[in-house]
């Protein structure tokens, strides 16, 4: 499975990433390049390390008395990321972990911002709009899972017979579909908090991923909190092709 959180850049880096490593435990290394010529496009990967704040207990007990102690530590992690830093300005890092300062976006979003230069911040994703994308491309698709929020604080999912297309198309949280993209089978889910999983193909080369994201998904990413889900006129129509009705 191929997943990860995707943030964009507040505006193109002048430059693509390169190797980086320095005495604070930070290092970045490029393992992959891809230029396209034609479009002005470039796709890396690699992989990113840094440190971490983490928590630390240590509880203690004195007969029927229990107490706790709780410090903060640092620990090395690291994770594969994919990036058109200089492009569209976006990179999907296949883990992510709370930053210990607030104003800082979390790791390793932060540690990218301070090579490639702008800022960079989480995104949010519209579902709804991806799936509207490829209807309205008229592509071969289906769906297993679509997720709304109802009222303010209650969430609906529906899975298999009862996610259909109709709901689909309205999804504001959450939707698992499989489509055909450049004649790869592709079967992924997709939440508005940012977080994308692709569960076929189980592999995907960085240039190809690459491409799925810079035509796919960045088109439905926003940097705007609160984004509500625009009236679809074809929604009703869904509902016929959905139930089996003619239109």
């Amino acid at each position: 499975m191929i997943a990860g959180q995707l943030a964009l850049l507040q505006e193109p880096a002048a430059e693509p990433l390169e190797n980086h490593h320095d005495q604070t435990g930070r290092a970045l290394q490029v393992e992959e390049t891809q230029t396209y010529l034609d479009e002005d496009l470039t796709i890396q990967s690699g992989l990113v390390a840094g440190e971490v704040p983490k928590e630390d207990e240590r509880v203690l007990l004195d007969g029927h008395e229990i107490e706790t102690e709780t410090w903060t530590v640092t620990r090395r992690v690291a994770s594969e990321w994919v990036a058109d830093v200089d492009g569209e300005g976006w990179i999907l890092a296949e883990r992510t972990h709370t930053s210990d300062l607030e104003h800082e976006p979390d790791w390793p979003f932060n540690e990218f911002s301070k090579l490639a230069g702008p800022e960079i911040a989480p995104v949010r994703l519209k579902p709804w709009e991806f799936v509207r994308r490829q209807r309205d491309e008229g592509r071969t698709w289906t769906v297993e899972m679509t997720t709304h929020e109802s009222n303010l604080d209650d969430t609906t999912i529906e899975w298999g017979n009862g996610a259909l297309k109709s709901k689909a198309v309205n999804s504001d949280v959450g939707v698992a579909l499989t489509t055909f993209w450049n004649d790869v089978h592709v079967r992924l889910v997709i939440y508005s908090s940012g977080y994308l999983a692709i569960w076929e193909p189980a592999e995907m080369k960085p240039e190809l991923l690459g491409r799925f994201i810079h035509e796919e998904i960045v088109p439905i990413a926003t940097f705007a909190d609160d984004v509500e889900v625009e009236e679809d006129e074809e929604a009703e129509q869904q509902t016929l092709e959905d139930s089996g009705a003619e239109a």
